[in-house]
């Protein structure tokens, strides 16, 4: 069967001489695989719309397993218009966790628009920190591992004073319940506030969040701890992208 969709470039890689095999999220089929013929010929048709990050409009004979990919149209580039190392390897993260979080087949059109809306942010954005851990956040709630974070996810009693983020447990432990997981790390409260704030805010009152250099440093610890637990592994363009933060 002939589809038609919109796709983001997750991944490529090369196959025998000419061809690509392509991890793409699309709008209408979620994360889908496929393979190009022809792409790395001199010239080819195929040269602008295949790379990474851009968006296409993609069709594809469906096939089991690996897709056929056909034709593509080159609907945005995005790279074109980042013009630091900090803002490149970002994207790649971007890329890279939002292949290993979702599976193959899910359609998803609400991480669909929040990747895309996130690439252009990504050109006029000064705080990369910021907009990286926004989405971080916002993936990880519209992918449904949401960690609980309104009260203590054991006992589900309000948190007074010092909390605690469990892994184990996907959410906040209070001061009591703290023994139920010694390894949970320990979270201030403004780094809670900022969590629930990016969690029931639209994207229009997020855009204009501010956040201080502890609750960033907060937010990556915390974030990185919970995407290691419940990832098979952790996106390697991580290390590179702090590098350049």
């Amino acid at each position: 069967m002939i589809q038609k969709t919109e796709a983001i470039v997750l991944r490529r890689m090369d196959f025998r001489e000419t061809s690509v095999i392509f991890t793409l999220f699309s709008r209408d089929f979620g994360k889908i695989k496929g393979l190009a013929k022809g792409v790395r010929i001199p010239n080819s048709r195929w040269s602008s719309p295949t790379t990474l990050f851009s968006q296409n409009a993609i069709v594809f004979y469906e096939k089991k397993g690996l897709h056929l990919i056909t034709e593509a149209e080159l609907l945005d580039s995005f790279s074109n218009r980042w013009a630091s190392l900090k803002k490149y390897s970002a994207a790649m993260y971007f890329m890279e966790l939002l292949d290993l979080i979702m599976p193959l087949e899910d359609k998803n059109e609400e991480i669909y628009d929040m990747a895309l809306e996130t690439l252009r942010l990504l050109e006029k954005e000064s705080d990369v920190q910021r907009l990286v851990h926004i989405f971080e956040i916002k993936l990880l709630s519209l992918s449904g591992f949401t960690p609980r974070i309104d009260s203590c996810v054991r006992c589900k009693g309000e948190i007074l004073r010092l909390a605690h983020f469990s892994n184990r447990w996907g959410g906040l432990l209070c001061e009591e319940c703290f023994n139920y997981d010694k390894k949970s790390l320990h979270i201030n409260h403004g780094t809670v506030s900022t969590l629930n704030h990016i969690l029931r805010s639209d994207n229009d009152r997020v855009s204009r969040l501010k956040m201080t250099k502890p609750i960033k440093s907060n937010l990556s610890f915390v974030l990185r701890g919970f995407l290691t637990y419940h990832l098979d592994r952790f996106p390697q363009a991580y290390a590179f992208m702090q590098k350049s933060l």
